[in-house]
């Protein structure tokens, strides 16, 4: 980094000799030789390594701490070796072929590798936003009808702010797009500067996180002062004083520690209360990849009495408030809503996929759906790439909410783009938003455009971004709803539990049937467990010290078992049963309540569960985690929308019990070949027959899912070329 700055720098030194010294505090006035030798030299030279640290040296008196403090350090902590010499100069040799071509690249450079080797990540949920997931969500949130682009005073009074920034790649993106709206601005010296010392602001927990920001955001204008960017490091953990400190969420409290940089900066010094909160203006563009990190790791970098009073202060800031803090993501969306301006803001986020379906977000999409006006979701259904981060394996999406005054009457549809090929290339990422406002979304071959209704927005039903396939979207919806047939929760008719890992803390596996004869379907192995007839695959007993808590578990073992989490592509049951009631680590027992007869009603509960129908009833439910491969929680089984039964009436149960039996032991193939597999086509027509449904729309259905990317593992090919 500091090599290419300094490569940036060098059309420019020869006219900024500094008058005083910053080197030292306080100032004196400056007496060194100027200017520094050229980075090209510096590289050049024998003593490489010397070099660089002796020009780095007299830079330090003008400005640029963040950068070039931080690599003296970094060289003068390697040793004098010919081999770390030649590595120092063919990296620097790099870096220099990387900025003669700066203007071309549309992100933070060394990003990646900085979210590479942070070791902290993982209890931060510090992650990187990929340069085209970057590119396409400034795209979609900063508006060409935002302000007059002409008008340099308009573009001065823009603030947009990244509440997470780490190296700065989404402020970076803004800047990018800003300048791509209009390119008369691109080369401008002065808009560089406002943009970064007025426009754009970023905090972040990390020091070197902050110092990359701060770097990307200075090769746009290498003049500008470091002292007024607007980028801050917030303190996480626990201050001098005892008290715990959130980091950008204490603006919800007017309450933020802003750290200085090391090593004497005239950047800032500690700042609390109103003085801190009135820099974080009201924002036009809150933009942001937010920390997710699931509770149990969250400041597990901390010793466990900083942790304590962290998750007491988050508890302190967030009781009563739409989030949970099973993971963090929600609380920056409240904190989000807080800094942007009530009129006509906009939020902008990568955010886990599971928070548009999971219950646990339910509260928080309501709330944003409150609002905002929720304008556009785009998601990854690329097997490939169902990420818009780096460094995870979990799906996301990008997020764009606008401010919806009641003058502007009725919210609009939202616009759901679900990608069949997420884009790898900031020029890629451009054409989709291109082809996302002229509607050839399609039939460029890039996925497809749905509009989603307002009333199952503001409802927090975001299930547009379940599937691909449009059809199998509101064909879910039509299903949760009652609309395909009579339909409740499977919650209301029967009893959903102990999940797997339940029964796994109490239980363990044994080569021999222990004392009281226990017996479980312990694992999912579709080359064995082929069809909805399931034998137990396992003896268990309790452990010594959880006997209690196994009796327990035990008294809740059933016949019928619905699988805890999936791998579609090779999945071939939705449920199974057993002769004699079991338990199950894969598997979930499900109990039949008092409708009719238990028998039967498993029997048919089975039976619909592995037809096609059912299949969409599961899958269009699942907490999106990563679709290929869900995993259901007990609160998601619950919901599984099932035949109402009593209100359909007749002899519906025994009809369907009676097609079990004639199925029972047939091999059903896994999901990708479901449209091809006579036995599920058998059950399909059970259950056509049995509950009066349209066969054309259960075989779209089946065909369908036999194509999501999600059941096959493989990218959607059937459109676009």
């Amino acid at each position: 980094t500091a090599v290419m700055f300094h490569s940036r720098l060098d059309v420019h030194l020869g006219g900024m000799a500094p008058k005083q010294d910053n080197r030292f505090t306080p100032l004196q006035p400056f007496t060194g030789n100027w200017p520094p030798l050229s980075a090209n030299r510096c590289a050049d030279s024998e003593a490489v390594m010397a070099a660089f640290r002796e020009a780095w040296n007299l830079i330090l008196a003008l400005d640029y701490k963040p950068i070039f403090q931080t690599g003296r350090v970094a060289l003068s902590a390697c040793p004098p070796d010919p081999a770390i010499s030649a590595a120092i100069r063919a990296t620097a040799q790099a870096a220099l072929v990387v900025s003669e071509n700066i203007a071309s690249l549309r992100h933070d450079l060394l990003g990646r590798i900085f979210h590479t080797v942070l070791h902290t990540a993982r209890y931060d949920g510090s992650f990187y936003t990929t340069t085209p997931a970057a590119t396409l969500l400034s795209a979609l949130a900063i508006a060409e009808d935002m302000c007059d682009w002409d008008d340099q005073a308009a573009v001065a009074r823009l603030r947009i702010t990244d509440p997470a920034c780490g190296t700065g790649t989404l402020l970076m993106a803004a800047a990018e797009r800003i300048k791509d709206i209009n390119p008369r601005l691109r080369d401008n010296p002065d808009l560089a500067a406002i943009l970064i010392e007025r426009v754009l602001s970023g905090y972040d927990i990390n020091l070197t996180a902050t110092h990359m920001a701060a770097t990307t955001l200075g090769l746009l204008s290498p003049t500008t002062q470091f002292q007024k960017m607007k980028i801050w490091r917030t303190l996480l953990g626990v201050d001098e004083e005892g008290m715990a400190r959130l980091g950008a969420l204490e603006f919800l409290d007017d309450k933020p520690m802003l750290l200085p940089w090391p090593n004497g900066t005239a950047k800032a010094t500690q700042v609390n209360g109103d003085a801190a909160a009135a820099m974080a203006e009201p924002s036009d563009v809150v933009l942001m990849n937010p920390p997710f990190t699931r509770d149990s790791l969250r400041h597990d970098q901390f010793s466990a009495e900083e942790e304590r009073k962290l998750k007491d202060r988050e508890k302190e800031l967030f009781t009563g408030k739409p989030t949970d803090l099973a993971g963090n993501s929600g609380a920056f969306l409240y904190l989000a809503e807080h800094l942007c301006k009530s009129d006509a803001g906009t939020v902008a986020t990568v955010l886990p996929l599971i928070g548009a379906t999971a219950k646990s977000g339910l509260e928080i999409r309501r709330y944003l759906a409150g609002k905002f006006h929720i304008d556009t979701i785009v998601t990854s259904h690329d097997p490939e790439r169902i990420y818009f981060s780096e460094n995870t394996s979990i799906g996301e999406m990008l997020l764009v909410c606008r401010r919806w005054g009641k003058r502007r009457g009725e919210k609009p549809p939202t616009r759901v783009v679900n990608l069949a090929r997420n884009p790898a290339t900031p020029d890629a990422a451009l054409n989709v938003y291109q082809a996302i406002g002229d509607g050839t979304v399609e039939s460029r071959g890039y996925g497809v455009v749905l509009e989603w209704p307002e009333h199952r927005i503001a409802a927090g039903d975001w299930g547009g971004v379940q599937f691909l396939s449009p059809y199998l979207c509101e064909g879910f919806a039509r299903l949760k709803a009652g609309e395909v047939l009579p339909s409740i929760s499977l919650g209301d008719i029967a009893a959903v539990g102990p999940e797997g890992r339940r029964v796994r803390d109490a239980f363990s596996r044994s080569a021999m049937p222990g004392p009281e004869g226990m017996a479980a379907l312990w694992e999912h192995k579709t080359d064995v467990t082929q069809s909805m007839e399931a034998k137990p695959d396992s003896h268990i007993i309790p452990k010594p010290p959880k006997s209690h808590l196994a009796g327990n578990y035990w008294n809740q073992r059933s016949r019928m078992l619905l699988p805890g989490r999936l791998f579609l592509v090779t999945t071939r049951m939705l449920a199974v049963r057993l002769d004699n009631p079991g338990l199950g680590s894969a598997w979930t027992p499900c109990r039949i309540g008092s409708l009719g007869d238990s028998v039967e009603m498993e029997k048919a509960l089975c039976l619909y569960l592995n037809s096609s129908i059912g299949i969409l009833a599961t899958l269009g439910g699942r907490s999106n985690r990563k679709p290929t491969y869900p995993r259901f929680s007990i609160d998601d089984m619950r919901n599984f929308p099932v035949p109402d039964f009593a209100a359909i009436g007749g002899a519906v149960v025994s009809r369907l019990a009676a097609a079990y039996d004639r199925y029972a032991t047939a091999v059903l193939l896994p999901l990708p070949q479901m449209n091809d597999c006579p036995a599920r086509q058998g059950l399909d027509a059970a259950v056509i027959d049995a509950l009066g449904l349209d066969a054309e729309e259960v075989g779209s259905i089946r065909r369908q899912l036999a194509m999501e990317p999600s059941v096959t593992g493989k990218r959607y090919v059937g459109f676009g070329g």
